[in-house]
Parts: C-alpha cells; structure tokens; sequence
C-alpha cells in the first residue's frame, strides 16, 4: 500500500531540514547555518494519527551550487515534487518575501500541486505581524511557525490531515528485514550503486545524485525496496576522508558521524572499494569501525569491468587472461591490507552496469541469516571439544585452565559466553583462535563471532572432584582439555574478549583472523596487486600503490594511471 507523499520545498537556508527534525523529533538531515546543505532528497515514514505518510526533505531550490551539482539538485527537488500528494513551501519569516520565493509559488502553481504554505523562524511578535506579506504569492497567509523553539509545530501534522487523502494510506509500515548500509572512500561509486539497486527491484533509477564531484553525499540516504516480499533498505552514505579534512569543516564532520551511525543501525555493510585504488587509510578506518561494531561485512570491489580491462591490456602476446587469477590476486591483496576481515566474503562488481546486483543483495541476506542464527548448547559442547583437543589454553605453572560451561548469549553478532575458572588463562591469541574455529564448526562462517569469558567464583574441589561454591554443589564437571561439562553455574564474573584485556558487558568484537587484532598497517608489505610500493605519507606511515588520483603511481592492475581519471561508477 503506498504512502502519501509530503515534499517540504523552499529556497535555501529557511529551515527545510530543521522543520523536518523537528517533526520527526531527531536528526535526520544534517543542519547547518549555511545554504546548500541538503543535496539529495532525504526521505522517511511519518505517523500522523492512525496512518503514515512519506515526509521528504529537499535541497534548496535556485541555490547556485559551487560544485557545480545546481542541476542534479533541482533534478532531485523536481523529482519530489511531482510525486507529492502535498507540498510544505517554507518561506523565512526573518528574511521576508523574496522574489525566489515568488518564483517557487508560480512553479507550484504551473503544476497545479496542493501545497500548504509555512513562514519558519516565526519567534516573535514582529514577524507574526509580517505574515500577510506573504500572501501575495497567492496560496493564502502561511502558519507562522518556528523549528527552533517549536512554536504552532503541533499544527503542521493537522494541516497535512487536512489536506492529504488518508483513506488509502497504511496504518503501519512493515520492519525491514534487512537494513544494508553501503560505505566507502569518495567517487567509489556508493550512490551509484544505490540507484542500480533501486532500480534493479522497481524503483527509480535516480534515487541519490550521482557526480564526478567528490563528497557529493552528505546525508545518509534510506532507499526502501521490495524483493520476494520482503522490505529491505539500503543506505547510501558519505564518502569518508582522512581526519584531517574534518577537522575545520562541521559538513564534513556530520556526514561521518552520520555514516557511522548507518554502519551501526545497519544489519549488513557492504563496504566498497574502487578496482582502480589502493586500500587506503579511510578503507582501513571504516574497516575497523565495522570490526568494532561487529558487524557482518561484504568486501565489494567496483568498477570491476575497468580493472578487468587494464588486467587484459597488461597480458603478454600469446598469452590467456585468467580472470579467476585476476580475483585470486585481488583477494590477496585486501585480505592483507584489512587484516581484521579475513572472513568477509569478497564480490566484483560494475554498478554503472547493474552487474551482480541481485547476488549482491542475496549474500547480503545470507550473511544477515548467519548472524541472526542461534546455536543449541549441545552443539556448541561439541564445537568446544574439538577447540580443546586441538590446542588446549596454557596457564603458567601447574595451574589448569577450565571452562565449566559455553552458551550462546546474543545474535547479530553471535556472542559465545564461557564461564572459567580464570578468564586471565585465556589470553587474546587464544580467544582469536577460538573465534575463528567456532566460525568454522558453526554456522558463523562469514560473520564475526564474538567471544566473552565469565569467570565464574566456582572451583573444583580437592576431594572427590567436588566443586565448592558458598557450600554447594556445582552439579556440573569442569573442562580440561577435551572433557566437556554441562550446567549453570552461579556467579558475577569479569567479561573479556579477543581485543581487549577487560571490557564492559557488551564486550568487542572478535576481530577475525588468527593474525587479527593488529594495527590495519602491521604485516602489510604497502603493496597493491600491481607490486610497485607504496609512497610513504607525511604521517611516516605506507599506503599500497594506486592510482593518480591517489597520489601514487600505480592502479591495482599494475598499470601506470597517471593521466586518467577515475569515473564514479
């Protein structure tokens, strides 16, 4: 059942994004004191009453971008326009009526749209009494509101009941079974790949501006679609930079956060990398975002056809291209440069084309299926016999590590609680080893497992292999090398994890990888797939080989780009 559609429209900088937070009571859209903020149309469920309806946040109509995106802006404004059931038209109180203003009012009326007329910034006397000047644009005298302090915000819900059809409209939306957060450097092609995927399952094509310009995300972007029945969202966000580049701009600032909170509301992230670049310090910066997390990633390497064909061209006379090979080199390469994701799987694919996009999401479905699995104890009992006769944790002296009893605590991710007689036996090495084999023996493969230990104020008795516990049986045999026992055991213990020495209840992630929990940098050798090393940075610290644009000398392929530009595909 489709949703209404409600656009808010305006000229830039009269509120839009702040009229529109505060509706929803949190921040959806970034705000700034500054026109041409909001680029993209941001796009959300709204309850008004017993229905919802589709609110929609839109860039400032005429603003004259300095990137040159002016005409992909005014696309998308266009776009929700003519899909709405109902217009909001934000004027500015302070600023008065403005000739921009009176060229918005005819275009809504040259479309014949129902459009309801809001005065923002509305904080006082003396701009009540100048509401009437804007009844000249010929849509009748605006409520007077203000976001700020939320003066006559209870009136807008009812203006939009009064004005918009709600007989059709759904009583509730469905629960996204799959939340899919795309992230990655700029110009990797996210919104691109946003937009094929939009447009793979019936929607438009031109969901999120696509451009040459860097940074052309800002916000994080919900782009709702159906497959197999199902409502899954994917999330475009914004490409992320090196710290530096945020330190003195807040837009820039914002938009990481808010990719960082799409990576943490996300079920799966599909990090992407552009075929033609090296893994980089924002790559390796998000990756380690998505370990800390936890999260269940897809590593997806765009542009694929390009570095397909710089592979071709590299090939001797008289010799086969061996595009399996190409992949194997590929993934070696990241594997040793994201260290910590060893066993996130790894797609190739052209999003300008649409190529993959359906087995993309389908492993994307699989991976959330893995995560969300719960385990029985029997079977952990298992999984954790074979752990312990394979390498069996060492304590020093003649002091036994034991596991009195495993469970899995959580889902998404997986979270194995062991209670021991002493979590300090079980160092970090030991616990990554335990992550990794548990992933094997379960059905964890592709998704990080995480591991806490509780130590338990059990111990095994010195008579009759009796345990004390405030002077009562235990009921259950301890661990010791391949012997399991089964049973609750009572007691508050310390939490630890493969990453940290001492964590909170909520622990850290396993990081995956028997060689994880390193720096992203150590082990590697600074070197794409293409061999030539890496330039060192003014930090002191080796990025692998790219392209130009890079500022190093070498693609991935091995061949010299310098001189050309990678298109965001």
């Amino acid at each position: 059942m489709r949703m209404p559609v409600v656009a808010i429209v305006g000229r830039p900088n009269v509120g839009k994004s702040s009229l529109m937070n505060a509706l929803l009571r949190r921040r959806q859209s970034i705000v700034q004191d500054m026109p041409g903020v909001t680029r993209d149309r941001i796009s959300v469920p709204y309850q008004l009453a017993d229905h919802y309806v589709e609110l929609v946040d839109t860039g400032g109509y005429g603003f004259d971008d300095a990137q040159g995106l002016t005409t992909h802006i005014r696309h998308q404004i266009e776009l929700a326009m003519g899909r709405a059931d109902l217009v909001v038209f934000v004027v500015d109180a302070h600023a008065g009526l403005l000739e921009e203003d009176r060229v918005i009012a005819r275009l809504l009326r040259e479309q014949s749209l129902k459009v309801v007329l809001i005065a923002n910034k509305t904080d006082g006397e003396k701009y009540e009494r100048s509401l009437g000047d804007f009844a000249r644009l010929g849509l009748g005298t605006p409520l007077g509101v203000s976001a700020t302090t939320g003066h006559n915000l209870a009136k807008i819900p009812q203006l939009i009941e009064a004005n918009v059809d709600l007989s059709e409209a759904p009583r509730e939306i469905p629960e996204p079974e799959l939340h899919l957060a795309v992230v990655g450097k700029r110009n990797a092609g996210k919104s691109t790949l946003v937009n094929a995927i939009a447009e793979a399952f019936g929607e438009s094509g031109d969901r999120v501006i696509v451009s040459e310009v860097p940074g052309t995300t800002r916000d994080s972007v919900d782009v709702r679609f159906e497959k197999d029945g199902k409502t899954l969202v994917v999330i475009d966000t914004a490409g992320v930079r090196k710290k530096r580049h945020m330190v003195n701009d807040d837009i820039e600032f914002y938009s990481f956060h808010r990719a960082q909170r799409s990576i943490r509301r996300a079920d799966v992230v599909v990090m992407l990398m552009d075929a033609l670049a090296a893994v980089s310090e924002p790559d390796k910066k998000l990756a380690q975002y998505i370990m800390d997390q936890a999260k269940p990633v897809l590593l997806v390497f765009n542009k694929w056809d390009l570095a397909r064909e710089q592979a071709i061209e590299q090939v001797p006379r008289n010799s086969k291209f061996d595009e399996n090979e190409l992949r194997e080199k590929y993934e070696t390469y990241v594997r040793g440069e994201l260290r910590g994701l060893q066993f996130a799987p790894i797609k190739y694919v052209t999003a300008k084309d649409g190529r993959k996009i359906q087995s993309l999401i389908d492993d994307a479905r699989k991976l959330h299926k893995q995560a969300t699995t719960r385990v029985s104890t029997a079977k952990l009992n298992e999984a954790l016999r074979v752990v312990l006769d394979e390498k069996p944790p060492s304590a020093p002296g003649n002091r036994r590590p034991k596991v009195y009893y495993v469970t899995q605590a959580e889902t998404s991710p997986p979270t194995i609680v062991l209670f021991v007689n002493n979590e300090e036996y079980f160092d970090n090495n030991y616990q990554r080893f335990m992550a990794n084999r548990f992933r094997e023996l379960l059905p964890f493969t592709d998704v990080p497992v995480r591991i806490l230990l509780k130590q338990s104020h059990e111990r095994a008795g010195k008579a009759g292999g009796r345990r004390s516990g405030g002077g009562k049986s235990a009921g259950a045999s301890s661990v010791e090398g391949s012997r399991t026992g089964v049973g609750a055991v009572r007691g508050k213990g310390v939490q630890r994890n493969a990453d940290s020495s001492r964590v909170r209840s909520s622990g850290r992630p396993d990081s995956g990888g028997s060689d994880v929990g390193a720096p992203a940098t150590r082990g590697s050798t600074g070197r794409g797939p293409g061999g030539k090393s890496a330039k060192k940075s003014k930090g002191g610290s080796k990025a692998a080989s790219g392209p130009k644009s890079t500022g190093l000398s070498k693609a991935p392929t091995g061949k010299s780009s310098r001189g050309k530009k990678s298109s965001n595909r």
